[in-house]
């Protein structure tokens, strides 16, 4: 997910500067919510939002917790939280 951003990220500089936008298309509920939050909070500090559209009629009231309004996301492993909100 953030390869492409970390790798943006190495090459800032005044004059070459760049953010990513990564667009989530969904037709149901996340599968592996701890892992896609850890992934989210190590890329908290990267040049990079993410959008999450989620279509049809599935639930997808797992996914408010990823938008982090409530309280900041946090990684289970490094047992850091989001630097910022990037969803």
């Amino acid at each position: 997910m953030s390869n492409y951003a970390e790798e943006s990220a190495r090459e800032e500089s005044q004059c070459n500067q760049r953010y990513s936008i990564l667009l989530i298309l969904t037709d149901g509920a996340i599968s592996d919510l701890p892992a896609t939050i850890n992934k989210i909070v190590d890329a908290s500090n990267l040049p990079l939002s993410i959008v999450i559209v989620g279509v049809g009629n599935a639930d997808f009231s797992s996914m408010e917790k990823l938008d982090a309004d409530e309280e900041p996301l946090y990684n289970s492993h490094s047992r850091e939280k989001a630097k910022r909100d990037i969803v």
